[in-house]
């Protein structure tokens, strides 16, 4: 009887994970098309007078979307590395999050994964398939 108790939680924990493995993968496999065929062709270049427009936001708004970022950023980060071992795209997924992220040395981790051949190949072969024009990455 007891063991049969302790086995419970267990099962349910197994099912939890397999429901969000599944819900995780069937996100990604809409939001990450989405979001790449979505951003400009020039995203990956640094645009000085985009980061001066988000400061001259009023303050309240300004901090409003900066919370909205990085939580989903952070999130979109999570589940990425989780993709690495579920199944979905884990660094595409990782390369977003990491873009939406406004911490110190983003821009560095963000270089390093978009001079990866295999990321850049992955990310133009989407823009392929929504017909918008491959990336622009910056030189190493």
């Amino acid at each position: 009887m007891t063991a049969q108790l302790a086995q419970i939680p267990f099962t349910t924990l197994l099912e939890w994970m397999g429901m969000l493995s599944a819900i995780t993968f069937l996100v990604s496999l809409l939001l990450i098309p989405f979001l790449i065929s979505r951003a400009s062709a020039g995203y990956f270049l640094i645009h000085p007078t985009i980061v001066e427009q988000r400061h001259k936001r009023h303050p309240v708004i300004a901090l409003v979307i900066k919370i909205i970022r990085n939580s989903l950023g952070g999130f979109l980060c999570f589940a990425g590395f989780m993709m690495l071992f579920l199944p979905g795209q884990g660094l595409l997924t990782i390369l977003i999050g990491v873009s939406l992220l406004d911490v110190p040395g983003r821009q560095k981790v963000l270089n390093m994964l978009i001079h990866r051949h295999a990321i850049q190949h992955g990310l133009n072969w989407i823009r392929r398939k929504t017909k918008r024009p491959p990336f622009q990455f910056p030189d190493k």
